[in-house]
């Protein structure tokens, strides 16, 4: 089981992400990082853990209201040894890595078609996305298309992010299940230990954590038991 702590940028700032209102979210301050800037955000997720591999969501990018990449490019240069894996919502930013590894761009359901995804090189992680309204988000026809989809993907459910509700395990169950030629990222609504075995149990190898780390429900012993 790999851990993959989140951070949401807004407006240069690490924000707290809550069932997909983005418009709405707060920065960040919580039991594990009083400040909401991204560089202090992960140096207190590596203080609970020597994490290798961090998700960003760029949300104005998202929102088509400006974008991150400074900010972006700087955590590069000052995490040379972490690879970040980054949704923004565009096939070719403007990012600056530090190494070639050091970038993997996720693609989501919310911003591309079948059609534009077609042609693009599958070195992406694909983002199945639903909605806070637990709906599908975009082109319908990408979430049961295989030979569209690289070997990874995030099952990302809005709803449950930031609810402290448990993961959506029967949908996660459901595409480990009927596509075992790939590899499923599960994201929202993760709180604890037991969410990750239960996880783990379905099959599932790779998980995407905010609230659960920020809240201190998920602590360095209970990442030992896993990592």
């Amino acid at each position: 089981m790999k851990v993959i702590p989140v951070i949401d940028i807004k407006s240069g700032q690490a924000v707290l992400a809550k069932q997909g209102n983005r418009l709405n979210y707060q920065p960040l301050s919580t039991p594990l990082c009083a400040s909401s800037d991204p560089k202090t955000v992960i140096r207190a997720f590596l203080s609970v853990w020597g994490f290798k591999k961090i998700y960003i969501a760029d949300l104005d990018s998202l929102m088509a209201v400006g974008d991150n990449t400074d900010c972006i490019n700087s955590l590069f240069k000052s995490f040379p040894e972490i690879n970040f894996i980054i949704d923004c919502g565009k096939i070719m930013p403007h990012y600056s890595p530090f190494r070639t590894a050091q970038y993997q761009a996720i693609l989501g359901t919310e911003s591309f078609s079948a059609e534009a995804l077609s042609g693009v090189n599958k070195n992406f992680i694909l983002s199945l996305d639903f909605s806070a309204n637990n709906l599908a988000m975009g082109d319908s026809t990408l979430y049961n298309t295989p030979q569209l989809w690289p070997k990874e993907l995030i099952i990302m459910t809005l709803a449950l992010v930031g609810k402290n509700h448990g993961a959506d395990f029967k949908k996660i169950a459901y595409y480990h299940q009927h596509y075992p030629d790939h590899n499923f990222i599960a994201a929202g609504g993760i709180r604890n230990i037991e969410d990750l075995k239960q996880l783990e149990r379905i099959g599932i190898q790779q998980v995407l954590v905010a609230s659960a780390l920020h809240n201190k429900q998920l602590k360095k012993e209970d990442l030992h038991y896993f990592l």
